[in-house]
């Protein structure tokens, strides 16, 4: 019988794991995001890579990080998931030629 140390051991790494079709990327303060890899092709996302690009620079080393706070990457993954309205991406979109990713000052209210 396994002792209760490598059984957490176990399941902590399995859930570290990665799932097939998904990858990884954190937020400004570090929170951990799974994310559909068909995500990478749409719009919103393809803008949040070219503001960490600019952040960040091209060849950093270590796991892929965007420059935006937690709350601002659940709204994006929220819109992603949900397929909301073409209007409300462009919007979104339209935002990286003003602002900075900012975090909640940038979602809109409800």
């Amino acid at each position: 019988m396994k002792s209760s140390k490598n059984r957490l051991s176990e399941i902590i790494g399995k859930w570290r794991k990665r799932r097939k079709g998904y990858f990884v990327v954190y937020a400004k303060e570090g929170k951990r995001f799974v994310v559909p890899l068909c995500y990478l092709n749409h719009p919103i996302f393809k803008v949040l890579l070219e503001m960490a690009e600019e952040e960040f620079g091209s060849t950093v080393d270590g796991p892929l990080q965007v420059p935006c706070e937690e709350e601002l990457m659940d709204f994006i993954l929220t819109l992603l998931r949900n397929n909301w309205h073409l209007d409300i991406e462009k919007a979104f979109v339209s935002l990286n030629s003003t602002t900075s990713c900012k975090g909640a000052a940038m979602i809109p209210s409800t």
